[in-house]
């Protein structure tokens, strides 16, 4: 197997496309290798909206960034043709490496999901040398593709908890599908309290869920969630989880602690060795 035979097998290219040419610049840093795709003379396109055969109308020249291949920046350039459909008139087709309007390669993009879900944004982005703003808005298409196709029409536990997202008191709610063993996490909204449940409830309701199907929800003792699930899941019964009980039995304990000490007169710190 030759190194055109390699790189194809690597690309996934299936007629009509062929590996014409390849060229590997060490002159900058850091080194590209350009990979150049056509597809053989005198090819039938599908047309995007039919899937009939046709002529190629036009050609248009597109570069998509690709893998990098070993330490080398891989870039993928092709000739892509318009088709003149009987039907449908002329329209580009999409090619079979790459989303329509994307200039990265689906194994590119692949990657890139893979790393996000287990490292900021920022840091990937600088794995991969591509600026953040691209990169968001990869995350943004399959994200947003994502949530376009989530059910939520069985939902009918949920648990809610909020964690500081960064300093100055700003958090983020996160919601969890208790029934779910994998992937439970089903909605996370900036903020807490009431307005995180009713942002939930929102979002429920637009993903074929029912907030009067929920008859179960998991949480703190705080005010506001339970203010908000009175509202805003109004079917659904209370329970709060372990870990607060025991935080909350916990610190009246120790509070009881330091009241005795005080009335016994006992020092709140040792001032010597103890």
């Amino acid at each position: 197997m030759d190194g055109t035979q390699i790189l194809t097998l690597g690309l996934g290219l299936e007629a009509p496309w062929i590996l014409k040419n390849q060229y590997l610049d060490t002159a900058v840093s850091p080194h590209r290798l350009d990979l150049y795709v056509e597809a053989e003379r005198g090819s039938l396109y599908p047309c995007p909206e039919c899937g009939k055969a046709c002529q190629a109308h036009d050609f248009a020249d597109k570069t998509w960034r690709h893998l990098n291949f070993f330490q080398h920046h891989c870039y993928l350039h092709a000739r892509v043709p318009r088709t003149k459909c009987p039907d449908h008139g002329v329209k580009r087709i999409e090619v079979p490496w790459a989303r329509p309007g994307s200039d990265f390669t689906l194994l590119f993009e692949q990657a890139a999901m893979s790393l996000v879900k287990e490292m900021p944004v920022l840091a990937v982005s600088r794995q991969l040398e591509i600026s953040d703003k691209r990169l968001w808005r990869i995350v943004h298409h399959y994200v947003g593709r994502m949530l376009g196709e989530l059910d939520l029409s069985k939902v009918v536990t949920v648990g809610v908890d909020e964690t500081a997202s960064r300093r100055g008191h700003r958090y983020v709610t996160v919601f969890l599908d208790m029934q779910r063993k994998r992937e439970p996490v089903i909605f996370a909204v900036p903020g807490c309290g009431k307005d995180a449940i009713q942002a939930f409830s929102a979002f429920l309701a637009a993903h074929g869920g029912d907030p009067n199907n929920v008859v179960e929800v998991v949480c703190d003792m705080s005010p506001a969630f339970l203010s908000g699930v009175t509202e805003h899941l109004p079917k659904a019964e209370v329970t709060v989880d372990w870990f607060h009980i025991v935080q909350t039995f916990t610190k009246r304990l120790d509070e009881v602690r330091k009241k005795e000490r005080r009335e016994q007169g006992h020092p709140s710190r040792c001032a010597g060795p103890c």
